[in-house]
């Protein structure tokens, strides 16, 4: 059963230090050492116009197709979410790949088998994300979609 045991809020002071972090490895080269499940996300900044970056998890891709698919864990309070609905145009950066892509939020029809097929193959990645957003989960059917009902699965759509 899905049990609230947190307000959710972006990080901010150290927190958000701890979580920034990661851009470093992408800017001198070592973003590999991430492997394939976080991406580099530049995006613009929709006040600033100014270009952010944000490194997040990849929580289910179909590489034929060139999409990767994101949760937002804050939901609509995440700034580089916010970006992404003003601007959808975005550089994504896999490993050492960069490349243009497009992004759109799913409905939550269309997201929740995107999260299923997630939580089936990261359970604890599940449970960790959920945490994060405030919410204690089992990772159960039930669970996970309840879940997505409450966060927004972003697909990233490769442009060139």
């Amino acid at each position: 059963m899905l049990e609230k045991i947190a307000k959710a809020a972006p990080p901010r002071g150290f927190k958000l230090m701890l979580f920034r972090a990661p851009i470093y490895l992408y800017r001198f080269k070592l973003g590999f050492l991430l492997g394939k499940r976080f991406i580099l996300l530049q995006h613009w900044g929709r006040k600033s116009g100014a270009l952010r970056q944000a490194v997040i998890e990849v929580i289910g891709s179909d590489q034929s197709a060139g999409i990767i698919y994101s949760a937002s864990g804050f939901g609509v309070k995440s700034q580089w979410y916010q970006n992404i609905v003003a601007n959808n145009e975005v550089f994504i950066t896999s490993k050492q790949r960069s490349y243009r892509a497009e992004a759109r939020v799913l409905s939550k029809e269309q997201a929740e088998p995107v999260l299923l097929r997630y939580a089936q193959a990261h359970p604890r990645a599940m449970k960790a994300v959920a945490r994060l957003s405030g919410y204690k989960i089992t990772a159960s059917k039930q669970d996970v979609v309840e879940f997505n009902r409450l966060i927004n699965i972003i697909e990233f759509t490769r442009t060139d």
